[in-house]
């Protein structure tokens, strides 16, 4: 959540008792939850709770908890995974303005396989112990 008044922000935190506050350089305040136990537990009841009122938030809230079930479920960790959270993410805000495209994040995630694939094991003989 992001906003010009830090007020609402920190009220918003303190309920909540999680998260943190942060200020952009354009000075925009914003809350986050990096916790996926607080998201869970304290974040998505919340909203259940008091429903927004925007049509566009509530189809994001939807997506929202859409991505928080398949990190919960651990799929964010194959890349099938990682190509579901990004199409779930550029629907998300609008296509909103992003640090990464879709495409750069997959060939980092690309060159980063091939890497740890490519790495050598380092066996030296005198290591290996061997019976009588």
């Amino acid at each position: 959540m992001s906003q010009k008044d830090k007020i609402i922000l920190t009220l918003f935190k303190k309920h909540l008792g999680c998260g943190t506050l942060r200020q952009r350089k354009d000075k925009i305040w914003y809350f986050e939850v990096n916790n996926l136990r607080a998201i869970k537990e304290k974040v998505i009841p919340f909203f259940e709770k008091f429903r927004l009122l925007s049509a566009k938030k509530k189809r994001d809230f939807i997506k929202f908890k859409q991505l928080e079930n398949i990190i919960s479920e651990k799929r964010h960790l194959d890349i099938e995974g990682i190509k579901e959270i990004l199409k779930i993410r550029t629907s998300m805000n609008d296509g909103g303005k992003r640090k990464f495209t879709n495409s750069e994040i997959l060939a980092t995630l690309k060159k980063s396989s091939e890497t740890t694939r490519q790495a050598p094991l380092a066996i030296e003989s005198d290591d290996i112990v061997r019976s009588s």
